[in-house]
């Protein structure tokens, strides 16, 4: 089982490192995503994307629940209101 795992994993990395690179990227720094975008790390990360990624069925993108903090965003509300 392992040894299957390392091939995928060498397959993948010989095969489509650059993809795979940019999935990550996205996972990890991109707050919203296209469908393009969320397609390519579902397509190289799905067990990432099915956990992180929501869809906003209205304008077809995704957010990311990896990167999106509630926190963050009630900070930079608050400074809107306060004007800062």
């Amino acid at each position: 089982m392992v040894h299957l795992l390392n091939l995928i994993s060498m397959s993948y990395q010989n095969l489509d490192n650059i993809d795979f690179q940019a999935a990550q990227e996205l996972l990890y720094h991109k707050e919203v995503l296209t469908a393009e975008e969320a397609q390519l790390v579902q397509d190289f990360l799905p067990l990432a994307a099915k956990e992180y990624l929501f869809h906003h069925s209205w304008n077809n993108t995704y957010l990311n629940l990896n990167v999106y903090s509630e926190v963050e965003k009630e900070r930079r509300d608050l400074e809107k209101e306060m004007g800062l």
